[in-house]
């Protein structure tokens, strides 16, 4: 037990110190491509191609997470992130947008082959469904101290010492922090390379409705920024203040949302959550000032603290724990590509309705509110199912030890 306490705790840190410099320039990725002249319906397809290769890094680190182990797949991924996270900041140096975009995707592959791997490892270190949910919301404050001061740091120094400078720097934080990876134990044994859990359907079909919870959380990235750019006209550094917020309340209010959270029926909670988002982006329609705005965000980040970790546990719950990472890599496919998916269906309502805020916040509101019945319907109906099997196997084999 307190060698798992540990192991989160360096975790938490670790994704603390591989946030911050991906929060530099994270948040602002999409609006620059916008701002060097990409149109918004090419902004569309790029996260379209942005999804496929998120999905497939997030598939690749979850095999290569049980055959190899989780943190050498880490180690991978992130120093691969860092070359071309640099990369990125190298392009910029470069007028339009091909370059930098290429570097972008290629970026985002290994990201998602080193983050595939580290929520694996986390999910190794919760023993149960409390366990699963108090890991989780650890990690979650790690990685969102990163948050905290990450968009505002970046914001600053986009507008102050350019864009290309910034990238670099960015890509050089994120190889330094290989150095946390010292010491770090293997949380699991290593398993055969086997594909048998993408044949798993019943898992699939089981998390499928994350597609749209997903599509509809990722509002809160490109949509948010772009709107709140191009019609209220908040700079970089507004942006940056938007995002501290955020930070600053999972570090603030996730523990003991976790630990309220751990008994509770996850997938109602789930739709709790998701409500939060939903008020919080009608918000935005109707509130213009700086403090109205971080309002808004403040309440979405109460919901974000509330679905997250539950998704997250939800889907280590429905897995074999022997072929964790590969079911964990399945889920993060599919929350990667929803994200991105959701990028693109927030560009293309956008592209139509940013001149009618409450047309565009209450479209989005819609598929919030599909989300949660099918969320409701399909995957609470399966955790249901599951946790009556594990109390049956349970009960039969008490009875045979009788």
């Amino acid at each position: 037990m307190a060698d798992s306490q540990s192991s989160i705790k360096r975790v938490a840190l670790l994704g603390t110190f591989r946030t911050f410099p991906m929060a530099l320039v994270g948040p602002f990725t999409g609006l620059i491509l916008y701002l060097r002249g990409m149109p918004l319906a090419y902004v569309s397809a790029y996260y379209a191609v942005l999804a496929a290769l998120g999905a497939g890094g997030q598939l690749t680190g979850g095999l290569l997470s049980d055959r190899n182990g989780r943190k050498k797949t880490m180690i991978v991924g992130q120093s691969m992130s860092a070359i071309f996270l640099f990369l990125m900041g190298v392009a910029l140096t470069s007028p339009g947008y091909l370059w930098f975009s290429v570097a972008a995707l290629t970026q985002t592959f290994f990201g998602s082959v080193s983050f595939s791997a580290y929520n694996t490892f986390i999910g190794d270190l919760g023993v149960n469904k409390e366990g699963l949910v108090t890991s989780y919301g650890i990690a979650r404050i790690g990685i969102n101290m990163g948050w905290a001061l990450g968009p505002l740091v970046g914001g600053l120094l986009l507008e102050d010492v350019g864009y290309p400078l910034t990238f670099m720097a960015a890509g050089a934080l994120i190889g330094a922090a290989m150095v946390l990876f010292i010491g770090l134990k293997e949380p699991a044994k290593r398993s055969d390379f086997d594909l048998s859990a993408l044949k798993d359907s019943r898992y699939a079909l089981s998390i499928l409705p994350f597609v749209l919870v997903f599509a509809f959380i990722a509002q809160f990235g490109l949509t948010l920024t772009v709107f709140e750019n191009a019609v209220n006209g908040f700079s970089f550094l507004d942006l940056g203040l938007f995002y501290l917020v955020n930070g600053l309340t999972v570090v603030a209010f996730q523990y003991p949302i976790s630990r309220f959270l751990a008994p509770k029926d996850p997938v109602k909670w789930v739709n709790a959550g998701l409500a939060l988002y939903g008020i919080s982006y009608m918000m935005l329609a109707f509130l213009r000032g700086l403090y109205g705005v971080m309002l808004s965000v403040f309440v979405m980040t109460i919901g974000e603290d509330i679905s997250t970790p539950l998704l997250m546990t939800i889907a280590n719950l429905l897995a074999r724990p022997e072929k964790r990472g590969s079911y964990m890599g399945i889920y993060g496919v599919l929350s990667s590509s929803a994200r991105s998916v959701g990028s693109s269906i927030g560009s293309a309502l956008m592209s139509r309705l940013m001149g009618s805020p409450e047309a565009l916040w209450g479209s989005i509101d819609v598929l919030g509110l599909v989300s949660a019945v099918t969320t409701q319907a399909v995957t609470g109906s399966s955790l249901g199912k599951k946790a009556s099997r594990t109390r049956w196997s349970d009960q039969a084999s008490e009875g045979r030890a009788a």
